[in-house]
């Protein structure tokens, strides 16, 4: 009887935070460092080989404990960032952001848009499922990036998704031979 062998990759989104200004050292807020040890907890169940994170505090430090755990060093990876929206703060954030997901090639004049977010992120998963192959792997990201990647493989994962997304979030990619066989939502 031959085994499948999958790939398996956990988007988490990262846990609540307490807003500052600066994208990159926004740190986690008392709830989101208290879900940050749930995940290490419901992650002790799964073979982890790997764990990725974007290169923003917030999300390496939801999956953090995940890496401590199994005593991994986290790969950072920059490609799986949050967005960027512009140079300067924008006033009406859900009406701005319905508007990208409406038209990905909407963007403001020194930010990115959905399918340039969506097209990094693709890149990233790709030279990961062709370095990792048939791995358990934790990646550490963002509400935006991750609804867009899940978008690339489904489009009912759409603004309507993107808005009930929680923080955290976890999404299992199941991948065999590079293809992707299902999306699951995994509750914490």
């Amino acid at each position: 009887m031959k085994i499948e062998m999958y790939t398996n990759i956990y988007l988490v989104r990262h846990a609540e935070v307490d807003y500052i200004p600066d994208e990159y050292s926004r740190p986690l807020s008392e709830k989101g460092n208290n879900d940050a040890l749930k995940l290490t907890e419901l992650f002790k169940e799964y073979d982890v080989s790997r764990v990725i994170s974007s290169p923003y505090l917030r999300a390496i430090n939801t999956i953090r404990g995940i890496a401590e755990d199994r005593g991994i060093t986290i790969e950072i990876i920059y490609d799986f960032r949050e967005r960027k929206i512009a140079n300067y703060p924008i006033e009406d954030f859900i009406s701005f952001t319905r508007q990208q997901w409406n038209n990905f090639n909407y963007c403001l004049e020194t930010g990115e848009n959905l399918n340039e977010v969506q097209a990094r992120g693709i890149d990233a998963l790709k030279s990961i499922l062709e370095r990792y192959n048939e791995e358990d792997i934790v990646i550490g990201t963002h509400g935006t990036i991750l609804g867009v990647i899940l978008n690339f493989f489904n489009k009912r994962y759409d603004y309507d998704f993107w808005k009930s997304m929680k923080m955290p979030d976890i999404f299992k990619l199941q991948f065999k031979d590079g293809n992707i066989e299902s999306i699951i939502n995994i509750k914490i």
